[in-house]
């Protein structure tokens, strides 16, 4: 992605992954093996490697400012609406 963006003029020093779930920031930046992340695949432990490296900084939001719930999972209407507005897309039927 980062090339990506350079290719269209778009340099970026920071890359902020936004998370609402303070488990997930703590399991990324402790690498401690427990009973609950044995499951996780090894090849989604590169986020590690990236923040070790300085390539992502990720930071904690509220649930509430957290756009990108609707694609990630079932939420109310409502919900719906609050992310589409945030996000910056228009839906038509919601108006």
């Amino acid at each position: 992605m980062k090339n990506f963006l350079s290719e269209l003029g778009h340099n970026q020093d920071d890359y902020v992954v936004n998370c609402d779930n303070q488990s997930t920031i703590h399991l990324t930046k402790n690498p401690m093996f427990h009973s609950r992340s044995k499951h996780i695949d090894v090849r989604y432990h590169w986020i590690r490697e990236a923040l070790d490296e300085k390539k992502l900084k990720i930071e904690k939001i509220h649930t509430d400012l957290n756009w990108s719930d609707m694609m990630t999972k079932l939420v109310p209407t409502k919900k719906v609406e609050d992310c589409c507005e945030g996000a910056g897309v228009v839906v038509p039927f919601f108006n």
